[in-house]
């Protein structure tokens, strides 16, 4: 390498004149025209070291088809590892660039005060250069951003203003600390099908995590400490007037006695201010009148939940989950408090008294107990039915089902607690089929056993009881009872009835087997207490190796990426940990300092569509990678030593051998 001054900014990227990505040269030329002109107009003193690995003999090299425009205030330097330095390597033959190294190659050789790892495929917003042209950047921090994928075509030969409009207006996703979130093309968050919110007239805003869970327990998202969404009312011409908001959001489920306070704004006006300590359903009256409310939810406090996290788990922020956010109107029709009922063969020491005051029930001491029972009714739909309890709780605690009584099975159905001006109520949610005769059953709901005392003041229903067509006649509950023998009925997160136990001395055997199979985890007891102590610090790894910025300085003494030979997966997000556990600590840029990706082709680069065939291609090929949990095991270990892990030795980036370099000259022909 020749002597060369000192410039502020380093930018290393990596790459060969082959079809890697689709058009690689393409999308490098993009990045250079793009940062020629924002160097340009900010004044940032930059350099580009292109490191162009193992180049194909068949083709051109990188450093003569690359066009520098004529203006360009910045140099561009080439260096070239040749094939026979590539071949030394173990996966040569099948993988023709070894990424991590080849940046290695460049960081080595950078001349700037701070170095920037980067790839070729990326545009950075001009906010961002003029931020790095202030001179802001200090010595003690690795900066990153989030990276905005974009449409491929791009206008390479394109004024600036076109470039920036484009990135801005044809976005596919963002990658954040956050998660990976598809957004529309303005970048706004896109929700999924299904997800947190059913109904159109919502939009996801910022401080959500990705969507989370399952079909067969829902989805649900983390919250950040300030999420937000708006709600459209002109979505839903009939709900005009007394509209209320409906949020279901649950603290810390792996922490016990976890909770949360939570406060919901529309704009400037508070809505609730709740401490929820399970999984709860806020709803809250929304103002008539008003087209577009602006929700906020806040958390002003919690139990924290870092420890009580899953193990191979490092976002601190998780402290509640949102399940549903949804419009409606509250249950209006009012049923007979009297058709409560002392449930059937209940035990002579449950007590059901109608009082003034309402329902008075005092259980027995068995743990799920039921204690009454309203109905019985047949359905005169297929539908959704909701039902609303108003009750006064004493000690202990109750629970609300709904049972098919011809078929003598409980119906799944989501009960939810409700917290609306410090009334206690519970939320009933039901599929049921036409013509189905059910009842609703309060039970006593005490995991250890012992006696519920409560009363029960107001019951609502989304139809009513003459809609219902009230049946007559003796309840089949006692017979349902009888046939259950054996079978435990249990009441189980989240909210649905469950039958429990061995039914047969063979099923029994067959239990004790499985568990005496899980024996020999308990040696793996004092790993799992290393990872729940020494749990990595929250770092923002999506993404991570198309934007680290560090003081040259680090770059050095962690001896750059390490240089393991492997696909480059999850080597950035090695990298970070490795940065923090030296004291480097991370600082994320904020909008609009991002970057933006051009979207790779199916299968090349890492896309959410394309993971599986990425994954399967190189599976195929026989080469190693490392996956999130193993780098989570690496940070775990550098928390518990207080120091980084370095990899490689004083020869990284090919320090002692002398590799050919060129220094572009600007081009005329360029426009």
């Amino acid at each position: 390498m020749t002597e060369r001054s000192e410039p502020l900014l380093s930018i290393v990227v990596a790459t060969r004149n082959d079809d890697h990505g689709g058009d690689p040269l393409k999308r490098l030329q993009a990045f250079v025209n793009t940062f020629a002109a924002q160097c340009r107009r900010s004044g940032l003193n930059a350099e580009l070291i292109v490191v162009e690995w193992n180049p194909p003999a068949d083709r051109q090299r990188v450093g003569e088809l690359l066009r520098l425009p004529p203006d360009a205030p910045l140099a561009v330097h080439v260096v070239e590892v040749p094939p026979e330095i590539h071949r030394t390597f173990r996966h040569a033959a099948v993988l023709p660039l070894f990424q991590m190294m080849a940046k290695n190659v460049g960081i080595r050789r950078a001349r700037g005060r701070f170095v920037l790892a980067t790839n070729i495929d990326i545009i950075f917003s001009s906010a961002l250069v003029e931020h790095l042209a202030s001179e802001q950047l200090e010595p003690g921090h690795m900066y990153r951003v989030d990276r905005h994928d974009i449409q491929a075509d791009f206008p390479i030969d394109g004024p600036l203003e076109q470039q920036m409009a484009f990135c801005q207006t044809h976005q596919i996703r963002v990658h954040a600390r956050t998660g990976t979130h598809p957004v529309d093309p303005f970048g706004r968050l896109r929700t999924l099908e299904p997800d947190i919110v059913g109904l159109a007239g919502f939009t996801l805003g910022d401080g959500w995590h990705t969507r989370e869970g399952d079909s067969t327990y829902g989805f649900y998202r983390w919250a950040t400490e300030q999420a937000r969404f708006t709600v459209d009312r002109t979505a839903w011409p009939n709900l005009v007037r007394g509209v209320v908001l409906d949020v279901e959001v649950e603290p810390n489920p792996y922490q016990p006695d976890s909770w949360t306070e939570l406060e919901i704004f529309d704009g400037e006006r508070r809505l609730a201010h709740r401490r929820v300590s399970r999984r709860t359903r806020l709803r809250v009256a929304l103002d008539d009148g008003v087209a577009r409310h602006e929700i906020v939810m806040r958390m002003l406090d919690s139990s924290g939940g870092r420890l009580g996290l899953p193990l191979f788990e490092s976002r601190g922020q998780l402290c509640y989950r949102v399940w549903h956010v949804g419009v409606g109107t509250v249950p209006s029709h009012e049923y007979d408090m009297a058709l409560w009922r002392r449930a059937p063969n209940a035990s002579p020491q449950l007590i059901v008294e109608h009082t003034p005051s309402g329902v008075e029930i005092m259980t027995d001491a068995e743990k799920y107990s039921c204690c009454a029972q309203y109905g019985s009714f047949e359905s005169p739909a297929d539908g959704i039915y909701e039902f609303l309890l108003e009750y006064a709780p004493v000690e202990g605690r109750l629970s609300f089902s709904v049972m098919d009584e011809k078929r003598g099975r409980w119906l799944p159905s989501t009960v939810v607690e409700i917290d609306r001006d410090k009334i206690q109520l519970l939320s009933l949610s039901v599929e049921i089929p036409h013509g189905t005769t059910f009842s609703l059953f309060i039970s006593n709901n005490l995991p250890d056993g012992g006696v519920s005392r409560f009363v029960l003041r107001r019951l609502l229903g989304s139809v009513s009881l003459e809609e219902l067509r009230q049946k007559q006649g003796a309840s089949t509950f006692a017979r349902v009872v009888r046939r259950l023998g054996d079978v435990a009925v249990r009441f189980t997160a989240p909210f649905r009835w469950v039958r429990s136990a061995a039914s047969s001395i063979d099923q029994q055997r067959e239990l004790e087997g499985r568990v005496a199979a899980l024996a020999p985890l308990a040696e793996l007891a004092p790993f799992a207490q290393l990872l729940r102590e020494y749990r990595p610090a929250e770092l923002h790894q999506n993404a991570s190796g198309d934007f680290q910025l560090m003081a040259r300085e680090h770059w050095l003494a962690l001896r750059g990426y390490p240089e393991l030979e492997m696909f480059s997966m999850s080597l950035d997000g090695l990298l970070e940990a490795l940065a923090h556990s030296a004291g480097i600590r991370e600082q994320v840029f904020e909008m609009p300092l991002c970057i933006y990706h051009l979207e790779h082709e199916k299968g090349s680069g890492w896309t959410p569509e394309g993971e599986a065939q990425l994954r399967k291609r190189i599976a195929e090929s026989g080469i190693t990678w490392l996956d999130a949990s193993t780098v989570h095991i690496l940070a775990t270990y550098m928390q518990w030593l207080q120091r980084p892990m370095i990899f490689n030795g004083s020869d990284w980036g090919l320090g002692d051998v002398t590799l050919p370099e060129t220094t572009l000259q600007p081009v005329t022909d360029n426009v």
